[in-house]
């Protein structure tokens, strides 16, 4: 009963009204209750892995065969599956090869394929060993598919580009004897596949080369700007401060210039100040910026005083 009444509670009945993403979100929801049903203690150990090996090889076999009907699903299931074992990279090369010509052919077809695919890259991000060359490429892979403009394509590409940066710091990427911290780490990855990308800012106007932070502000705007998105947007702009403030060259200002140090933080910092201020968490958003927050700046900080801490990004 209780994954009856998760399932109805989760709306996996169907429609004949809904929306391709609605009908993907049904069939993780399906997929994420099958899975907790084979992590059960009854059927843990060797049924359970049975279940789930040949489930994988019924959805694999369904994957890569083109047929709209089916394939976005199975593009679903294959992530969730993904989600509990570790992923190769010649899996996740198929996957890719497969978003690229459904990429291709966006126009032609609905949405579902693409944003099924994203979806799955999504779920095998954790699932990537930390060595894997294809780990810091897929943030340039959500920040494209977030230029495209597609609202629905956007919100996965956000989604995706959340689930990387988090995985990246998870397993120390982005810590000083790795290199130069988020934003150096991320445009060393960028070279594989520089030409493409330098060609895709040029379309939508913005330079990653020239400002690292104010391109990603300003791809990161669109999702603050929809009410749709704005809560992951939000998510993601926190997560970039806190991963940012904690890099080496945040934390050694006297190894790099005041403007440099400037550029790598304040456009995050801006644009995700009205919102914090709406929802009272500016003493929070400084704070995972790294400022020392006490009484008296909290209770400068609820009466307009946000522009005077920024202030001292310049004197820090």
């Amino acid at each position: 009963m209780e994954y009856k009444d998760e399932l109805a509670a989760g709306g996996c009945g169907g429609s004949a009204h809904e929306s391709p993403r609605d009908a993907l979100d049904s069939v993780e929801r399906v997929a994420q209750v099958f899975l907790r049903i084979m992590d059960n203690s009854a059927f843990a150990g060797a049924r359970g892995n049975a279940w789930r090996a040949r489930w994988t090889t019924l959805v694999t076999a369904s994957t890569f065969v083109f047929n709209p009907a089916i394939q976005p699903r199975a593009f679903v299931l294959l992530g969730k599956l993904a989600a509990h074992d570790e992923v190769d990279d010649d899996l996740l090369y198929q996957t890719l090869a497969t978003l690229r010509g459904a990429l291709a052919s966006f126009g032609e077809t609905d949405e579902a394929l693409p944003v099924s695919v994203l979806l799955c890259l999504v779920n095998m991000v954790g699932g990537l060993p930390p060595d894997s060359s294809y780990l810091a490429s897929l943030f340039w892979v959500g920040i494209a598919v977030m230029q495209i403009g597609h609202l629905p394509l956007y919100k996965v590409g956000l989604n995706l580009v959340a689930k990387v940066v988090r995985t990246l710091d998870a397993c120390g990427a982005f810590l000083p004897e790795n290199g130069d911290g988020f934003q150096h780490f991320l445009m060393s990855a960028r070279v594989a596949v520089e030409k493409a990308a330098d060609q895709v800012d040029d379309l939508v106007g913005i330079s990653f080369r020239s400002s690292f932070s104010a391109a990603l502000s300003l791809l990161l705007l669109r999702g603050m700007e929809d009410m749709s998105s704005k809560d992951e947007a939000y998510e993601v702009l926190l997560q970039v401060i806190g991963v940012v403030a904690s890099c080496r060259k945040w934390q050694q200002a006297d190894q790099i210039t005041t403007d440099r140090k400037c550029d790598l933080i304040l456009p995050y910092m801006i644009l995700i100040l009205p919102t914090a201020s709406v929802r009272k968490e500016l003493a929070h958003v400084f704070t995972t910026a790294g400022f020392a927050i006490g009484a008296e700046t909290k209770a400068s900080l609820e009466h307009g005083g946000c522009v005077r801490l920024l202030e001292q990004v310049h004197k820090i």
